[in-house]
């Protein structure tokens, strides 16, 4: 899994046309828009899969895992787009909470009149970028604040269940934690010393970041840790003991347990499969 940072100062948002590429789980604390203009594609978030296809359009909320696998249909174009705090100011935190964590609207075959003008708005910044417009970036960066009072209306007319607040402020003090967990994974790391990195104490520290997050600090280590492992086993030649010292676990004994309750399968078996 990697950790992309927030989005500042000269970057408020990010705004990409492609045929659309696999890409490993990760997440970010922005909002992040992905739809099919054209083609199909498959998303991955909480352990499920989602088909996307022509019109389609998914929002991960801040800090959601997802990843874009290998299923790519070759006339795919995909549209994704990021969206910072630096764009959206005072309106960013009251989106963020009311966001889902995850959600796909059905754009092309609804017959709502708010989907059918998110519907234009996407085709007519994609197409901007696409045939390379004069003043594209203009045309786009204007589509996206109308998107997003959009999407403002959307989720405050909503009364679909809702996740827990997240505040910039608390994003900015776990990042640190983030930071070592994707870049420090093989080290030792514990709560008590990662808390005091972030300025929190240990109990302020687990409640936020799980509210951010989604899961528990070990939790998160943990999940890094298997998936880095699974690229060991399918790439090297390591034996399973070698690889689990190597992604930072103490003992194999933890690591097959570990391994086990995440993948659903011993590491020998995964290895044996691959």
């Amino acid at each position: 899994m990697l950790y992309q940072k927030l989005l500042l100062g000269t970057d408020p948002y990010f705004f990409s046309v492609g045929k659309g590429i696999p890409f490993q789980n990760h997440r970010h604390p922005e909002i992040e828009l992905s739809f099919c203009m054209d083609g199909g594609y498959t998303v991955v978030t909480g352990g499920r899969e989602r088909r996307l296809k022509k019109g389609d359009l998914a929002i991960f909320g801040p800090m959601t895992a997802h990843e874009y696998t290998e299923d790519i249909d070759p006339t795919t174009k995909r549209v994704t787009v990021e969206i910072g705090p630096a764009m959206l100011k005072e309106y960013f935190d009251p989106l963020v909470s009311r966001l889902n964590a995850y959600q796909v609207y059905f754009l092309q075959d609804s017959h709502s009149p708010l989907f059918s003008e998110l519907h234009a708005l996407l085709v007519e910044a994609a197409t901007a970028e696409i045939e390379r417009y004069p003043f594209r970036e203009l045309i786009i960066k204007g589509d996206l604040y109308k998107i997003c009072s959009l999407l403002l209306r959307l989720v405050f007319q909503s009364n679909s269940d809702r996740i827990p607040e997240k505040s910039l402020k608390d994003v900015g003090k776990i990042e640190k934690a983030l930071e070592l967990i994707y870049n420090r994974y093989n080290e030792p790391l514990d709560v008590d010393s990662v808390s005091a990195a972030c300025g929190y104490g240990k109990s302020n520290f687990c409640k936020t970041f799980k509210a951010v997050t989604g899961e528990t600090f070990h939790e998160l280590l943990n999940r890094h840790r298997v998936e880095i492992a699974c690229l060991h086993l399918k790439e090297s030649g390591n034996t399973i003991e070698q690889t689990a010292l190597s992604v930072g676990f103490s003992d194999i004994k933890s690591f097959c347990r570990v391994f086990k309750k995440i993948m659903g399968e011993s590491a020998g078996s995964y290895r044996k499969k691959l």
